[in-house]
Order: structure tokens, then sequence, then C-alpha cells
């Protein structure tokens, strides 16, 4: 298994993030990233989080099933996903999820970055040609980059805690 990549660009609205989204499947089209899972994460002027996940982004999604990328986006940003967790066992799972070996200075990043008003995407990837990536990020000057690595076990845990409802 590739070592999974976390990469958030936040942007000052919607549409550039779209575009930047766009912009990364060519990438994984022409070969130079593989994305596994990508979700939109705004923010409106009061504060409120909402993170939205895409439809299948290609043929490397499979490493989180529906709804663990977002949860874990929402637990990073330390906000409820709508839909996905309910319940007295939120912060158990929240937690859990949070334990999975994602750097602590990339989650305090990602929650300074993504401030009201702007909408960010994360994105889970491997395989990555730095050179064509690092190309086509000139195209959106003024986006702010935060990246992490994935544990590789990250990906069971987070399944654990959605099947468990419970810490693990």
């Amino acid at each position: 298994m590739s070592e999974q990549q976390l990469a958030v660009l936040a942007f000052d609205n919607a549409l550039k993030a779209q575009e930047f989204f766009t912009a990364a499947l060519r990438l994984s089209q022409a070969g130079n990233l593989v994305i596994s899972d990508a979700v939109f994460v705004s923010k409106d002027v009061d504060g409120t989080a909402t993170v939205v996940e895409t439809t299948d982004p290609g043929p490397g999604r499979s490493a989180l099933t529906t709804g663990a990328w977002g949860l874990l986006i929402g637990a990073i940003l330390a906000v409820p996903v709508a839909g996905l967790v309910i319940g007295a066992t939120t912060g158990a799972i929240t937690a859990a999820i949070v334990d999975t070996g994602v750097p602590d200075e990339f989650v305090n990043h990602v929650r300074q970055v993504i401030q009201p008003g702007k909408t960010a995407v994360a994105l889970l990837v491997s395989h990555i040609n730095a050179e064509a990536v690092q190309a086509e990020l000139t195209r959106f000057a003024g986006a702010e980059l935060i990246t992490g690595t994935l544990a590789p076990d990250a990906v069971e845990r987070v399944q654990a805690a959605l099947a468990n409802g419970t810490e693990v």
C-alpha cells in the first residue's frame, strides 16, 4: 500500500475550490496522482462548517468508505458532520478518528486556515508526481496549502470507529 498524503487547499470562494478540484481530477486522469477521496469544506460567515463529500473521484477510491473521509475532516475541524454520526457516541468517535496518526501540526493548521467565508478542498492522495502537481498549483495563486501524512493503519481505525461507534 502506498503512503497516503493529506492535502487541504483553502480558497477565498467555492468556485476557486471547484476549479482546483477539476484540475486535480485532470492530474489524476493523466497519471500524476491517485485521488482516493475528496471533500469540500466551507465555513459560512458565522463560522458554521459544512463538509460535503464528492462523488467517486477515480479508480483510487477504495481507501475510505462513504462517510469516513468526511467524518475525518469534520473531526479535524471539531465540527459534527450532518447525517454521519448521531447521538452520544459522537465524542468517542471523533476522539478515535483524530487519534489516527494525523499530525497535530496538520490538524491545527487546517483549523486556522479554514476561516469563515473560505472553502477548502481536502484530498487523500498517493502516487504523486510532485513536478506535475507543483506546475498545476501555480495556477492557483493565493491558495493556502497544508499537507500531512496519514498513518498506514489510519484507514482501518477510521472504519473501525464508524463501525463500532466507540473509540478504537
